[in-house]
């Protein structure tokens, strides 16, 4: 039977079968348990955080090595081709005026003729005509 308990007194927890109560349990076990995992998490965490600080020091050699590879290889083409215009002035400025000239090319929409702007309004007075008068002019063009 149940006694009685004082108010704020700690209730022990219990696993109730169908006949009766078959085991209890230690709260400070649970405690204990719970505390257990919370430090193991913690010293996790203190790894994990030296593992990214060791990795974010890598990376940063490694980029900035990287970044100079790249400005050393662009110093040379730059160098490579400050030579070759100095050795090659006049077929510079032709292979320049060639790719200007092919860029320009591509990229220019040509302007339309008289003709075809001309077909254009033809078109759009065309479908503002009613049915039986467009009809009409098929028939004469035809």
């Amino acid at each position: 039977m149940a006694g009685t308990r004082k108010v704020g007194e700690k209730v022990p927890l219990a696993v109730v079968g169908k006949d009766q109560i078959t085991e209890a349990v230690d709260m400070e076990k649970i405690e204990d348990d719970r505390e257990t995992t919370i430090s193991q998490l913690a010293e996790s965490l203190k790894a994990l955080r030296a593992e990214v600080e060791q990795l974010s020091g890598s990376l940063a050699a490694t980029s900035a090595r990287a970044g100079r590879a790249v400005a050393d290889t662009a110093g040379a083409a730059s160098d490579t081709v400050t030579s070759t215009v100095r050795t090659y002035p006049f077929y510079s400025v032709l292979a320049a005026s060639a790719a200007a000239f092919l860029i320009g090319r591509l990229t220019i929409v040509p302007q339309r003729g008289i003709a075809e702007r001309g077909y254009d309004r033809l078109a759009d007075l065309a479908s503002r005509l009613p049915p039986h008068l467009m009809d009409a002019v098929r028939s004469r063009l035809h």
